[in-house]
This record gives structure tokens, C-alpha cells and sequence, in this order.
């Protein structure tokens, strides 16, 4: 069988509350937070993130997060 691909992500959680990220180093991100360095996920855990709507990925949203905190 075939090694799981993997692929790094800079993640912010962009819901309303904290959420549990499903990586090959599980974490919890609080409403807002982003992770400081790339996660490494599989291509699979990156794609069910990315679908239940809660996470943005990229510094692009990082940034754009850090902006939100910085008006509160």
C-alpha cells in the first residue's frame, strides 16, 4: 500500500469556537488562533478540514487573523 501523501499548512481557525485539527500532530486551535509554523497533514486530513468550513489555510489568513485581533 502506498504511503499517505503529505502536504504542510499554515492553519487559522476562523469559527466561533475552539476546534480540534486532525494532523500528524494533533491540535486544538482557539477561535482565531493560527498555527506559527506550516502543520504536516495528509492529503486526506487536509481535505476533510478544508471541508468542514472551520479553517482557512495559508500566512495569507494567518495575517488576515492576526489583523481582526489587532482591531478587537
Amino acid at each position: 500500500m502506498a504511503e499517505p501523501k503529505i502536504v504542510k499548512h499554515v492553519v487559522t481557525n476562523v469559527s466561533d469556537g475552539p476546534k480540534v485539527l486532525n494532523a500528524l500532530t494533533v491540535g486544538v486551535l482557539a477561535a482565531g488562533d493560527s498555527t506559527d509554523e506550516p502543520v504536516e497533514m495528509t492529503e486526506a486530513e487536509y481535505e476533510v478540514a478544508k471541508a468542514s468550513g472551520w479553517f482557512k489555510f495559508g500566512t495569507a489568513a494567518a495575517r488576515a487573523a492576526a489583523k481582526d485581533d489587532d482591531r478587537a
